[in-house]
């Protein structure tokens, strides 16, 4: 089965996502800075379902750190933001933490997410100590369910248009609130919002 362009695109999108918020080193946000988001942009802007405002934001965010080859102060404000803030963690990375009802780590959310990298044989490819919940995880299954659903398995890629929307949508727009109301770096909130779009222009595909 053959995979549009369009498709690609959108995979690559969650490849980007995933990496950024799983946490770049130096050398990661240097390829992603100055390689990987500029030939992303290029081929969204070819892809008018796709609103590149986001991505344009996340270019424009990191531009100051390209421009001084230094981007370690991203490293800090990952820690702030997601890890160990000093009055706490503003915008925690675990699904079960943007619950409606009795947020908390290692929630019913966690659990079903283990279930379903189980069920679909991945291996969890962050530190062994992380809630499988954790955001990059959740776009790398989605990522997993699309190329597999794009090329071998329709069911598939219904189960990944079900996931993205009924699963990731609700809590991945609770957590960019709370993103935003810590006063982030724009490049995680660019971030936060080229996932969101994703997400909502996921089920716009089924039938390329």
């Amino acid at each position: 089965m053959s995979i549009s362009q369009s498709k690609i695109v959108l995979l690559n999108l969650m490849e980007l996502c995933a990496a950024l918020f799983r946490g770049p080193d130096e050398r990661g946000w240097r390829e992603l800075a100055t390689h990987g988001l500029p030939e992303l942009l290029g081929r969204v802007q070819d892809f008018p379902a796709f609103p590149a405002a986001p991505l344009k934001a996340l270019r424009d965010g990191l531009a100051p750190y390209v421009e001084t080859e230094d981007f370690s102060p991203l490293e800090a404000e990952y820690v702030r933001l997601f890890i160990a803030g000093p009055g706490g963690v503003p915008a925690p990375l675990y699904e079960s933490c943007h619950q409606a009802d009795a947020p908390r780590t290692m929630g019913q959310s966690a659990l079903a997410m283990r279930d379903r990298l189980t069920e679909a044989g991945l291996e969890i490819s962050l530190d062994s100590n992380e809630p499988p919940d954790h955001l990059a995880l959740e776009l790398e299954y989605l990522f997993h369910l699309c190329a597999e659903g794009w090329t071998n398995d329709p069911a598939l890629a219904d189960k990944a248009i079900l996931f993205a929307a009924k699963d990731m949508t609700p809590w991945v727009a609770r957590f960019r609130e709370a993103l935003a109301g810590a006063a982030p770096d724009p490049v995680y909130l660019a971030g936060a919002d080229t996932t969101l779009t994703l997400l909502s222009k996921l089920g716009s595909l089924s039938s390329d």
